[in-house]
Parts: C-alpha cells; structure tokens; sequence
C-alpha cells in the first residue's frame, strides 16, 4: 500500500475490532484478516493471570467489580463477556507478526516482561502505556524492548519530548482537534526528528477523514476498523500512483 511521500507500514486492529467485542479472540481473529498485527490492553487478575481487558472496572449483579480484585475464574463468571475474556497467552497464540501491549495496570508490567520473555516474543511486542512513570521504569526494566507512550492528556504531547528510551509516541489524530491539522502534521513530524516512531490512533473521530492526511508521516495506525481503512487508503493511495517511496522511519 502506498502513499504519495512514503511506503506505508503496519496497520493495527484497535482491540481488534472497537465495538462490543472488542479485545476478545473473534475480535483479534478477524482483524487479522486485514491487519498486520493488533493492539490489545493488558491487566492482571487477583490470582496473577494476565487478561486482555480495556476496562478495570466492570459491573455484575448490581455490584461494581475491579479486575485487580477477582480471580480469572471470577471474572470469567462475573464479567459481561464471560468466557470470552481472553488471557494473555491466548492472544499471543494468534502469532500476528507484531502486536502492541498497553499496559493497563502498573502490576501487569513484570508478569508481562516474564511472560513474553519466555516466549520470545520481545521482538513483536511494542510495550505502549499513558503513563509516563509506567513507561520509564519498563524502559529501565527492559532496555532491549520497544516501549511507547500513549498521549491521552494536554501536556502529553511535550511530555514526551523529555523521555528518552522511548521507541514510539502513539498519537490520537484527536489532537488536530484542538492544534488544528497543520499543527499536528509539524508535530509528528517533530517527534520523528527526534527519532521517535509515529504510531497514529483514533479516539473519537473519523478515521477515513482524517487518518489519510497523516499516513505520510506515520509509521504505523492503529486502526478501530481495519478492513475498512484498508480498502480506503488502498483506493486512495494507488489511483495513479506508479512508483514506490521511502519509509518514514524504521519499524
């Protein structure tokens, strides 16, 4: 798939699929069928079992539950999906040739490190948080990994700028909403200048509107449907477009 100005690189499922499976095996599964690889959100249970879950706070017969606080047979009965939560190794089991853990739970962080470690899975893994803490310590913990930092604040976006050790800054193309389009496209490309890969994210806007402004300068998306930004960009990119590029940035 190609842009004018660059080869365009990965596009990531966003939990899979965003809707109401998200995050679960049919959700990753069928991402997979259009996407190089998937993003997913990592917590840890009371028993110390890894489980793929946004949320850590659910609500199961009038009570409110936090993930932290019950066990996974718990919460395969509690939770409103059930036994559609997947642990950890299920999905990496799916061997999508990258994925992107976000880290939802500080305590997830060593379990998390162990576990695909044993695996060795650390190549395909990039370790993505909102936490600027929580990614310098798993920069210090694991300085062979790929860690990114998720902007989700107004003061992310230069926050970011005084980490180091950092692989990536992963980007909501929510933020032209308040710099203006101009304003976010200087400044991803200043986070490449200081050798950061761009992965790009959407929280509430519309992805087939705004995400193919920023392909140039991404290096990868993370995308709420990936079949369908696919079909988009290819549609968009390859009409009339004869030659090739130059990637920005490296994986």
């Amino acid at each position: 798939m190609t842009s004018p100005n660059n080869e365009f690189q990965l596009i990531l499922g966003h939990r899979g699929f965003r809707g109401h499976l998200e995050n679960t095996l049919p959700a990753f599964k069928r991402a997979l069928k259009y996407a190089d690889g998937i993003e997913f959100d990592v917590r840890v249970t009371a028993d110390g079992r890894l489980v793929v879950l946004h949320d850590g706070e659910f609500k199961a017969d009038g009570r409110n539950y936090r993930v932290e606080t019950v066990t996974y047979r718990e919460l395969l009965r509690l939770h409103p999906l059930g036994k559609l939560v997947p642990t950890l190794n299920r999905v990496l089991e799916l061997s999508p040739k990258v994925m992107n853990a976000d880290l939802k739970d500080p305590n997830a962080l060593p379990p998390l490190l162990e576990e695909l470690e044993r695996k060795n899975l650390l190549g395909r893994v990039i370790i993505s948080t909102d936490d600027p803490k929580l990614a310098m310590r798993a920069v210090r913990e694991c300085p062979n990994c790929r860690i990114g930092l998720s902007i989700t604040t107004p003061t992310s976006p230069v926050r970011v700028l005084t980490k180091t050790g950092l692989y990536s800054v992963h980007v909501p193309i929510d933020v032209a909403r308040y710099i203006g389009a101009r304003g976010l496209e200087i400044l991803l490309r200043l986070y490449h200048r200081k050798g950061l890969r761009v992965w790009l994210w959407n929280y509430r806007m519309n992805e087939l509107g705004w995400i193919p402004r920023f392909v140039p300068l991404a290096d990868a998306v993370i995308s709420d449907d990936p079949g369908r930004l696919k079909r988009f960009l290819s549609l968009k990119f390859n009409r009339g477009n004869t030659g090739g590029g130059q990637n920005v940035g490296k994986r």
